[in-house]
């Protein structure tokens, strides 16, 4: 808005600086810039690499995202057993790309940490297994059942990953990586092995953009329309409330919103200002959540799928739980289909291979229980 919102001359060089403030964000966010404008590529500096391992403000090492290679495999191998690691949980998504699939391993340590965790009620506890949280993008084949959740083997080849989950879960992917999120990182021998070489002080990112002031409705413009794209983010972040949100509308509602902020700077005075009025005024009107319309027997094609098994968080116990996010027919067959969802808690049944990601499939729905042939089935506990 402040660049966009600027006279002519110090549009593009404040545009400029706000891009590349956004992609010193890190590799992702630069990524993210790119997808939304190829020829970002050629403007924009190389990614810096992200450090393996940082240090907080206590000076104590912190592990970063590492890619799942066959030394990083081994190292984990040394701090964890991962033959004793259960599937804590996992999310299969649809991506342009191809599958993306979200695995949390809850693995014992090797090593044993030289204080116990402190309790709400301020005593000393063990700690419980550590979170190896890993992401697989490029997913061509995956197979999974809760009921046999127990173990893991990870192997890398130059042809990609293969991973091992239980007697017979499996899943294939091109690349991955792994952010152990444990508290007592620093005290493995990975952590011992790269505290050498971790600097003390912090990375210097490029200075934030020195924004221009702006006028009230331009203020209550932007805050208008961050508000739209917080709507949206919940599909991505709270994917249980993704066909609640009316994502059609809040899209429609923003159309055009770089070209209008634009048109709306080349007034002066009092026409900017009713300008921008009229921008808040038609994006500050957030459409309602939609009813949740249910995964229910037909055609149906799957877009989401996670299951998390009940597991202790810092002394609250999280349910189990299930979600499904699908895209449905609606009542006029040439229409875009509809967005539905379930979330079943404490299934007392999971089961899903990739193949229930291929095309439009027809789900069965039975007391309760979906299914799709033998590729995908979830269990209600009263079953």
């Amino acid at each position: 808005m402040s660049a966009a919102s600027a006279v002519r001359p110090l549009r593009s060089e404040r545009a400029r600086a706000g891009l590349l403030w956004m992609a010193d964000l890190g590799a992702a966010r630069r990524q993210l810039l790119v997808d939304l404008d190829p020829a970002l590529e050629g403007f924009l500096p190389p990614a810096r690499p992200e450090p393996s391992a940082h240090r907080d403000y206590r000076g104590e090492l912190r592990p970063g995202s590492f890619p799942v290679t066959a030394e990083v495999v081994r190292g984990l191998g040394v701090d964890y057993d991962l033959a004793g690691a259960a599937v804590r949980s996992l999310s299969v998504r649809a991506t342009a790309a191809g599958l993306r699939v979200h695995l949390t391993l809850a693995a014992p340590r090797r090593f044993a940490p030289s204080e116990g965790r402190v309790a709400t009620d301020g005593s000393r506890k063990p700690w419980p297994a550590a979170p190896l949280r890993f992401s697989f993008d490029d997913v061509s084949d995956f197979g999974f059942d809760a009921e046999d959740r127990v173990g893991a083997v990870l192997n890398c080849a130059d042809t990609g990953l293969a991973v091992t989950l239980g007697r017979t879960g499996h899943l294939l992917a091109r690349v991955g990586t792994v952010w152990p999120d444990d508290p007592r990182w620093h005290e493995s021998a990975a952590a011992r092995a790269a505290d050498p070489g971790t600097p003390h002080e912090r990375r210097q990112r490029r200075e934030p953009v020195r924004a221009a002031t702006l006028t009230a409705q331009q203020q209550a413009a932007a805050r208008a329309l961050h508000m739209l794209m917080l709507q949206v983010r919940l599909v991505g972040y709270y994917p249980h409330l993704a066909a609640t949100v009316p994502v059609s509308e809040i899209c429609r509602i923003a159309a055009a919103a770089g070209s209008a902020i634009l048109a709306a700077s080349a007034y002066r005075g009092a026409a900017r200002d009713k300008a921008f009025a009229a921008l808040e005024e038609q994006w500050r009107h957030v459409p309602p959540h939609l009813p949740t319309a249910p995964v229910g027997p037909g055609p149906a094609v799957f877009r989401f799928v996670s299951y998390t098994e009940p597991h202790d968080d810092h002394d609250v116990a999280r349910p189990g739980s299930a979600v499904v996010l699908a895209a449905v027919p609606g009542e006029d067959p040439a229409a875009p289909w509809n967005r539905a969802g379930e979330e079943i808690v404490q299934p007392a049944q999971f089961r899903l291979a990739s193949s229930a990601f291929a095309g439009v499939k027809q789900v069965r729905c039975d007391a309760g229980a979906l299914s799709i042939d033998d590729t995908f089935a979830i269990h209600p506990q009263d079953r």
